[in-house]
């Protein structure tokens, strides 16, 4: 029913760790599910981490989508992360990746957008002038540029915002800390709303990526401050009232296997 990108200009914002700290902090809502995706032209990152095989995942599919798929066929094509969640994994081959997406970008967001009853929360990761994921992003309900507050990164990231072409409605920042420069000095400047403020928080990153016990992610101010855009995101897209009950676990659902600490690489993407 929705999809929301994550994408960065350069360098390495956090993009891949912000999506998938929005994705485990994702509120609890009824008749709502979520799905993770990969889509990152650069590469995924999720099956060294875990482990996992590529297939299935973005590149059955891509051959899927150009064959002609219906929308509830897309979980066929996922696997489930340690923990829980479920999760398109794109291959770390940059050729493969960009391949796929260059064939079936906009099919692709189509598809992901019309899934019944899903929230869809991608890593897009960098996005160039020439990025095959430019029509993903047409289709997409809300893109969230990741940058730390610092000129060097904001300056071309906005440039990158704006050559997208996208309704003022449909993008924002999330800002990875809130030094040098405040969120209100960079909607001022911009003209462009921060979506939310994560926590620069590096050990929390690390622990998400390599794997901690879910009660030590959940303190972490990293996730803390995940769950607080989860919520603010799923609110701005009317995605409809968190189910009551207990509080949602920020990160409990990407927990890492013994495999994972041992072997799984840290990307902060």
């Amino acid at each position: 029913m929705a999809l929301i990108c994550f994408i960065s200009q350069k360098g390495s914002p956090g993009a891949t760790t912000t999506a998938l700290a929005v994705a485990a902090a994702w509120p609890p809502i009824e008749g709502r599910r979520k799905l993770f995706a990969e889509a990152d032209p650069f590469g995924g990152v999720l099956a060294l981490r875990y482990q996992l095989g590529v297939e299935p995942g973005l590149l059955t599919l891509a051959a899927a989508v150009r064959a002609g798929i219906d929308s509830d066929d897309v979980w066929d094509h996922a696997q489930t992360l340690p923990g829980g969640m479920p999760a398109i994994i794109g291959p770390d081959r940059p050729d493969q990746v960009s391949a796929a997406l260059t064939a079936t970008s906009q099919l692709l967001g189509s598809v992901l957008t019309n899934m019944d009853g899903v929230d869809v929360i991608a890593d897009v990761g960098r996005v160039s002038a020439n990025s095959p994921t430019t029509e993903l992003l047409d289709e997409a309900d809300l893109v969230l540029m990741v940058a730390r507050p610092e000129a060097e990164q904001l300056q071309p990231a906005a440039q990158r915002l704006l050559s997208l072409g996208l309704a003022s409605d449909r993008v924002g920042w999330v800002l990875i800390g809130d030094r040098p420069h405040h969120a209100t000095e960079v909607e001022a400047t911009f003209g462009v709303p921060v979506a939310g403020v994560l926590a620069d928080d590096r050990r929390g990153a690390a622990a998400l990526a390599r794997g901690a016990a879910p009660g030590t992610l959940r303190r972490s101010a990293l996730a803390r401050t995940a769950s607080a855009l989860a919520s603010s995101i799923a609110d701005h897209i009317g995605a409809g009232s968190v189910q009551d009950g207990p509080p949602v676990a920020p990160a409990g659902d990407v927990q890492a296997t013994p495999l994972a600490v041992a072997g799984g690489r840290h990307h902060e993407r």
